[in-house]
């Protein structure tokens, strides 16, 4: 299953109504509310908001501000400068990023990314950066 699998648009008319008040609670604490105040306005049990507050968001009218990705890399040099190479030639902007220690010749990478300005859409994204010689796999953590 690849990552275009995990996601689905669906209108808001068929999901229970918890949902809709995971977002009202999310735009609550962007705002200032503390969480506990923010469920019990809203009628939400705070282990409710806590089960989805990570699966549930409101769609981007852009492809999105940040994305968190894993590579799992052949320990080859030049290996991550082909990423960051990739990730630079489609307008995306690396926030921060963490190289494991390569264990058995692979190393692990997690990498923040800006894609505010890039043009194309985030799976065509990993997409290119599967296809990289030395990257074994990428995973797409989460999106803002």
């Amino acid at each position: 299953m690849n990552n275009t699998d995990e996601y689905y648009v669906i209108h808001k008319k068929v999901l229970p109504d918890y949902f809709e008040k995971v977002i009202q609670i999310k735009d609550m604490v962007v705002g200032g509310e503390n969480i506990s105040d923010a469920c019990k306005q809203v009628g939400l049990s705070r282990s409710t908001f806590y089960k989805y507050k990570d699966y549930v968001n409101r769609p981007s009218t852009k492809v999105g501000k940040r994305i968190i990705l894993n590579f799992k890399v052949l320990d080859h040099p030049g290996s991550l400068s082909n990423i960051l190479n990739e990730i630079a030639a489609q307008k995306a902007n690396i926030l921060a990023i963490n190289q494991e220690v390569p264990i058995h010749n692979i190393a692990f990478i997690t990498a923040t990314v800006s894609i505010l300005d890039m043009e194309m859409n985030i799976q065509e994204l990993v997409g290119n950066l599967k296809n990289i010689k030395n990257v074994l796999d990428v995973t797409l953590l989460a999106v803002e």
